[in-house]
């Protein structure tokens, strides 16, 4: 493992960890598609035909995996809730780098999303309360993080490059 990207839905972990796994010459890993992957069906799906906790149990699974590998890894926005998840994260010997949005900016970005179950139907401002309900845990297992409302996905990977 090269680095792990976390962050609260829509902050771009995905975009910014294929971004610097290309500049690093790695494997980029999205942790909720590499469960839709195994699962062979959405997340939206699992949701609603097993539930969240059969989605956590299974990430949690995967993330074991994944963490294994010599490549850049996206979390999903949920991940680092589990206290498992992220002290598997910090044993990884890699930095962790939060990715941090604001509220208005995530929630524009969310705009018309219907792939995440979480945030289906919330306004800003639930968003908002959502995230920060997360805060805590994103915090305790962050080495790093970086503010990305100003910031284009090649500027944050570059930041994230500078820190590695």
């Amino acid at each position: 493992m090269k680095a792990i990207i976390i962050g609260f839905m829509g902050s771009g972990k995905t975009t910014v960890s294929r971004l610097l796994a290309q500049k690093l010459g790695c494997r980029a890993f999205d942790l909720d598609e590499y469960i839709v992957e195994n699962e062979r069906r959405s997340v939206k799906q699992i949701f609603e035909e097993d539930g969240e906790d059969y989605f956590r149990k299974r990430e949690h699974e995967l993330l074991l995996e994944i963490l294994k590998e010599d490549a850049v890894l996206a979390t999903g926005g949920g991940t680092p809730l589990r206290e498992d998840n992220r002290m598997a994260m910090k044993n990884a010997g890699v930095p962790v780098i939060l990715l941090e949005a604001s509220s208005k900016e995530t929630f524009e970005r969310l705009q018309g999303d219907d792939t995440r179950p979480l945030a289906t139907g919330l306004d800003e401002t639930s968003l908002g309360n959502l995230k920060n309900q997360r805060r805590q845990a994103y915090e305790e297992c962050a080495d790093y993080a970086i503010k990305t409302d100003e910031m284009t996905p090649l500027e944050i990977t570059e930041k994230i490059s500078e820190l590695l």
